[in-house]
């Protein structure tokens, strides 16, 4: 699998990386200098940094921060305290960290364990959003006790090179979203369309440009929260997100076949969509999920068909021939992800290709990225703080595992 030879090369530049740091560490006068070192300069936001302090003394302890800002401008912060080995240098890869923000050996460690800096109870880190910004920057920053601070700044990519991003407005697609198409003369693959859950607005964007980048043409549709579109999660058209699978088919030539992906309530329009369109959709994927439609929010109904409600209760889940790939955290303590998983991933003799993955400890922000904090409350659009459950560490054991399964599952 390509996750696990990314982590091979990423462990041969670390040992290159050590080597040189250790090399280069002092001077003839046996002064040192603390250097910050990394195998890139920027990489996408779903692939590792391999980071090396150097220039420390045998044994000394440093201090290393990692810093970033949300995309309200809020500053999120990690921090870690270290102890060199005899060379001198602390490999994040290689090292645990004394005290700090995580605990294990892990070279992303500071980077999904960061918190808010203001004290907020949001602690589901929202980077500058890839319809603003290509990228955003961490900053790294190391300090001990005789030795000048050093600074590195890691650029986390939203796309790789060639990646082209389009603006769907209701006048002329007839959906509110944003379509990042992959580079020109990419091989095919299965196009996504994306669904978020109850913080409405277009909140799928992070996840469609990184699968662009993978090769995949991927919309992000918001179906409530933005002007022209239902204020609130009720009454929202099923039709309107069936109309949004069909353009993703005409626009991409996926007349084969498309996949949904949908986070917890958006997990219902993507099963709806499913239902209604079995020639078309071919995969399903859904991350805390619900097998059953629920009401509106914050009342009534949160779905209609042919201008009628759709009734709360079980989905019809034989309606769906699709594969379908169903992903929920153990500890999620906003509704029983764990068990509606089990059921829409059980596999049937009409339906062989369905599978759950269940994750001890995560809670339901297991819809996250990689190496992005994750913690255990929101703050949805209604305004007040849900307990998610789970923790930042198991979070992110969920989203390291479950990511390359998904897009495997794309792939395959």
């Amino acid at each position: 699998m390509v996750w696990t030879t990314r982590r091979a090369l990423g462990s041969a530049a670390l040992a290159a990386l050590l080597l040189t740091g250790s090399a280069g560490c002092t001077s003839g006068s046996g002064r040192h200098h603390l250097v910050i070192t990394a195998d890139e300069k920027d990489a996408l936001a779903d692939q590792p940094v391999h980071l090396l302090l150097a220039g420390l003394r045998q044994g000394q302890e440093v201090t290393v921060t990692a810093e970033a800002e949300d995309l309200l401008g809020i500053g999120w912060k990690s921090t870690g305290v270290y102890r060199a080995d005899r060379n001198g240098t602390v490999g994040l890869d290689r090292d645990a960290p004394i005290s700090g923000s995580y605990r294990q050996a892990d070279g992303m460690g500071l980077f999904w364990s960061m918190l808010p800096t203001n004290g907020s109870v949001n602690t589901v880190f929202s980077p500058p959003s890839p319809v603003t910004a290509p990228d955003f920057p961490v900053r790294i920053t190391a300090t001990a006790d005789g030795l000048a601070a050093a600074e590195h700044t890691v650029t986390r990519r939203w796309t790789v090179d060639g990646v082209t991003r389009t603006e769907l407005n209701l006048d002329t697609d007839h959906v509110r979203g944003t379509l990042f198409l992959p580079p020109a003369g990419t091989p095919a693959k299965t196009p996504v369309l994306l669904f978020g859950g109850s913080e409405g607005g277009n909140s799928g964007v992070d996840a469609a440009a990184l699968l662009a980048s993978h090769g995949h043409p991927a919309p992000s549709v918001a179906y409530f929260g933005l002007s022209g579109l239902p204020p609130t999660l009720q009454n929202v058209p099923v039709e309107y997100a069936v109309g949004a699978a069909r353009l993703l088919a005409e626009r991409t030539g996926g007349a084969g076949g498309i996949a949904i992906e949908g986070n917890s309530r958006g997990s219902e329009l993507a099963l709806l969509v499913a239902a209604q369109l079995p020639d078309l959709v071919r995969r399903v994927a859904v991350f805390a999920p619900s097998a059953e439609i629920n009401g509106g929010l914050p009342d009534g109904m949160a779905w209609t068909e042919n201008g009628a409600p759709v009734p709360t209760g079980p989905i019809a889940l034989d309606r769906i021939p699709a594969s379908i790939l169903a992903v929920a955290g153990e500890n999620d303590r906003l509704w029983p992800a764990p068990r509606w998983a089990r059921q829409i991933g059980t596999p049937t003799a009409a339906a062989p290709n369905r599978q759950a993955l269940l994750y001890p400890g995560a809670g339901h922000a297991v819809a996250g990225l990689p190496y992005l904090a994750a913690g255990s409350t929101a703050t949805p659009l209604i305004g007040a703080a849900l307990e998610l459950g789970g923790d930042a560490a198991a979070n992110e054991a969920a989203h390291l595992d479950a990511w390359p399964k998904f897009l495997s599952f794309l792939d395959s």
